[in-house]
Parts: structure tokens; sequence; C-alpha cells
């Protein structure tokens, strides 16, 4: 067992899962900040919205779906990285719940560090609902909504990634 608790092996994944996407963390947002482009420089709503609600424009409903990937991908990798983190460095955290419940427990155990501060780690939550419910589909989703999570996710996981990456770095080697 490692200082943390952790078993050598246990370390060794969730040291090279963050690894893994702090290199691959650029490349997800560009993909982000790409399918937002697809509907105007400044990810225009109205032509978010005609595009969401296209039901014989293929390449449109293609669109929609890239970004609608391209959000659950990037606040993934956050989630995961904030859940690698407080595991690796042995923030008090309560692992119960769901994928979802987990990685707002993380981004509260980060606050708590003083990793983020509380005005982000609300963002962060209410990202990683946005994202949950863009996946599960628990509601019928406005064109609107997406696009106020994809914006969200998209600043959030921008202010998150240089503290935690700079706070998480010595935990790596």
């Amino acid at each position: 067992m490692s200082p943390r608790g952790l078993r050598k092996a246990e370390r060794a994944r969730l040291v090279r899962k963050a690894v893994e996407h702090l290199e691959d963390f650029e490349r997800q947002c560009d993909a982000l900040e790409f399918t937002m482009d697809a509907f105007g420089d400044n990810f225009d709503l109205a032509r978010f919205k005609e595009a969401f609600n296209a039901r014989d424009d293929r390449e449109a409903y293609r669109d929609v779906q890239a970004l609608e990937r391209a959000i659950g991908r990037v606040q993934g990798y956050v989630g995961d990285l904030a859940q690698a983190g407080v595991r690796l460095t042995g923030l008090p955290s309560d692992p119960e719940g769901g994928g979802a419940f987990r990685a707002r427990q993380a981004f509260e155990a980060l606050r708590q560090a003083e990793v983020i501060d509380a005005e982000l780690c609300g963002r962060l939550v209410k990202a990683q609902k946005g994202r949950s419910t863009i996946e599960h589909e628990y509601i019928p989703l406005s064109a609107g909504r997406v696009h106020e999570i994809a914006v969200l996710v998209q600043a959030a996981a921008q202010d998150f990634i240089g503290p935690f990456r700079a706070w998480i770095e010595p935990y790596l080697d």
C-alpha cells in the first residue's frame, strides 16, 4: 500500500490516466471549440437552434451530435481528472454514488483543499449535471439549454485545468 492507502497498481493506473488526460486535454478542448465554431464564430445561438431543430438536414444533425459528444468528452476528462487527483493525493471524499455524483464530490474535495475556489466548483458541478442531462436525456432538452451547457463546459474546463495541473503534477512522479 502507498502512503495514501492505494495499492501500487492502482496508484500506477491513476497516474497513467491522469497523465494521459492531461496530455490530451488541449486536443479535446480544441475539438469542443471547433464544433462550437460550426455554428458561427461566436457559437451563434440562432444558428445552433436552427441546426438542433432541423429534422431533414443530416449535416446539421451531425454537427449537433458532434457538439454533444465534445461536451461529454471535455467534461468527462475534467471529472476523471478531479477524481484521480482526489484519490492520488488522499483528499477526503466519499466514493459512493454514480460517476457524476463522484465527480461532484471530487470537485468539492478540491474546493475544500483550495485547489479551486467556490465559484469554479459551482460551475464544475453545474457542468457535470449538464453533461449528465445531455448524455442520459432525463428531460427533453432545448437547443438553448445545450448551448448554455456547451459554453459553461468550455469555460469551466479552461479555468480548471491550470490550477489543477499545477497542483497535481508533483503527485505524478
